[in-house]
């Protein structure tokens, strides 16, 4: 959708509110009035449903210094959950993980505080290199610097070097690092060596996983500094490769992502999500129209709204436009 467009959109939003909300006409009558085709209509009561400028089911408007105040609230119960939330997963990593118990008798949690770094780093590397089946790794967005990569090339030389070939290395990156030339060159260097590499728009957190028995978690998502988990247990560890499964699935190859460690061009696909995107449909339809799943879709356009750095869908597709992506 162009400029022009998304003005003439926005026009009709608020040409159907002031008939409604000013003049008293029922949704039928303001839309006979103005003139509006389905399209128009369908475009510009999707646009009061988002500024929340009309109830659904009785086809009225709503005040809208009420529906500021309600929106306003509603973000203010969403960060205090969260907010809750983050208070809630520091506290137990930092009070309660000594207190372990199980079933089975086979968990064992031991935390990492930050000035025990090395001693972690030691633990890694003995991990690393005892690893005879799998290594599962998922990094979030970092400060990445030549000696951590360093260290974690030579954790791999070391271990293929001691009979390690056979071992299934997998990583996960935050998408958003692919602009780092640094952190590219050695991606697409580890992929080329065996590795399997993907990365997501969003990576959970950090963690580690080495032959499904044991983890390394970094204790709070939101700061690298709390302190680091490591677990030892079955059922635990199941549990997390189980996300890490999920993430891994939900990911993409480097090849498949624009402007990537590849410097791949847009696929056909991602040209015509992003031109949907444009128009203002919904993944369900960006669905049926490309005929793929809407779960093929919701990813498609988590990766190519973290590429082009947008606020918002509509902003990706335009964005795109505007870089000539769609040409």
């Amino acid at each position: 959708m162009s400029d022009a467009s998304h003005a003439e959109k926005e026009r009709h939003v608020r040409m159907l509110y002031a008939r409604m909300h000013e003049q008293g006409e029922s949704l039928a009558e303001a839309t006979e009035q103005l003139g509006l085709s389905v399209d128009d209509l369908r475009r510009a009561q999707d646009g009061l449903v988002r500024l929340g400028l009309i109830d659904t089911e009785t086809e009225t408007t709503v005040d809208a210094v009420a529906a500021l105040t309600r929106g306003l609230q509603d973000s203010h119960r969403a960060l205090d959950r969260l907010v809750e939330r983050h208070v809630m997963v520091a506290s137990l990593a930092q009070n309660y993980l000594g207190f372990t118990r199980h079933a089975n008798d086979d968990l064992r949690v031991e935390f990492y505080e930050r000035e025990r770094s090395a001693a972690l780093n030691n633990r890694i590397d003995e991990l690393a290199d005892l690893a005879q089946l799998e290594v599962m790794t998922m990094h979030p967005a970092a400060n990445w610097t030549p000696e951590r990569l360093d260290t974690g090339d030579a954790r791999i030389r070391r271990r293929r070097g001691r009979g390690g070939r056979g071992v299934r290395e997998r990583e996960l990156h935050a998408q958003v690092m692919l602009s780092n030339p640094m952190l590219r060159d050695r991606l697409r260097a580890r992929r080329d060596e065996g590795t399997k590499i993907r990365v997501a728009p969003v990576i959970p957190t950090r963690m580690l996983i080495y032959d499904r028995q044991v983890a390394v978690v970094q204790a709070d998502p939101e700061d690298l500094e709390r302190g680091t988990v490591l677990v030892r247990g079955r059922d635990v560890v199941r549990s997390l490769a189980a996300l890490y499964e999920f993430c891994w699935t939900n990911a993409s190859e480097l090849v498949d992502v624009p402007r990537s460690a590849d410097d791949a061009a847009l696929t056909e696909q991602q040209r015509a999500v992003l031109r949907l995107l444009a128009t203002g449909a919904k993944d369900d339809a960006i669905a049926r129209s490309l005929g793929v799943s809407t779960r093929t879709v919701t990813r498609l356009v988590g990766e190519l709204t973290a590429m082009l750095g947008s606020g918002s869908r509509f902003q990706a597709g335009v964005r795109a436009a505007r870089l000539g992506w769609l040409d």
